[in-house]
């Protein structure tokens, strides 16, 4: 199911290295974000993977139904695991705030400069080598009350370390809700600086036993054109149709 994957998004022909890539979802958690990782591993490329909600053991569990053992990959020193909240709370930590939870309510940019001081450390070795930079639904910044300006301009700095020698890959999600026009700005600021968008939608029906949704896949590279397909999420990895396209 991840060759399929990998073709409808075309990421078999376009080398992922020096790009980054946007999933923009519109249902709770991302099963392409879990695909790419998995792929990620397949390759051999080193994993940084950053999380503001879930735990490693999530991504492990996850990752063991498609064929991918990230507790296996850390003990190997081929993936590293960040807990955002804890980076941003250490940070707060160090400053010696009188209160744990100051990091949720304090504007300052110190706790973001630390997340990514925490993330440039992981991957400082990795200069030479093929790796990936995966962020989970970074809009959770944006409900902890972080400045929009400062987010974008995190997100920068992730895009820019990828690049260095042209080896890294940005791989980033994000959680939107058509209503809320600032986390629908954030989606387009950052859509203009990704290569890849991905933007996973449930179906306008409703619920279907035979589809889970619509993926928009859309190429910022000419001459590739934006393309739609259905997709069927299963135990074990995904399929995908073109629309109109019966499940088999």
């Amino acid at each position: 199911m991840a060759d399929t994957v990998l073709k409808a998004l075309m990421l078999d022909k376009i080398p992922i290295d020096g790009k980054t890539v946007l999933i923009v979802q519109h249902n709770y958690g991302s099963p392409f974000l879990h695909s790419l990782l998995t792929q990620c591993a397949r390759q051999g490329r080193k994993i940084c993977l950053v999380s503001f909600n879930q735990s490693v053991g999530y991504y492990h569990n996850i990752g063991t139904r498609l064929g991918c053992n990230l507790n296996n990959l850390i003990s190997k020193n081929q993936a590293v695991f960040v807990g955002g909240l804890q980076a941003l709370k250490d940070s707060f930590r160090l400053q010696n705030s009188s209160n744990t939870f100051d990091f949720v309510f304090n504007n300052s940019t110190s706790s973001l400069q630390a997340l990514f001081t925490a993330i440039e450390g992981a991957t400082s070795s990795w200069d030479n080598q093929p790796y990936s930079l995966v962020i989970d639904e970074l809009d959770c910044l944006i409900n902890l009350g972080i400045h929009l300006t400062d987010i974008v301009q995190f997100f920068q700095h992730c895009h820019t370390l990828v690049q260095k020698g042209s080896k890294g890959s940005l791989v980033v999600s994000i959680g939107v809700t058509p209503t809320d026009r600032e986390i629908t700005q954030f989606s387009s600021l950052l859509s203009h600086w990704s290569e890849l968008v991905l933007t996973e939608k449930g179906l306008q029906t409703g619920k279907s036993k035979d589809l889970s949704g619509i993926l928009t896949v859309n190429w910022n590279i000419p001459p590739f054109t934006e393309q739609h397909f259905h997709f069927k999420c299963f135990d074990r990895g995904i399929r995908m149709f073109a629309p109109g396209t019966a499940v088999l």
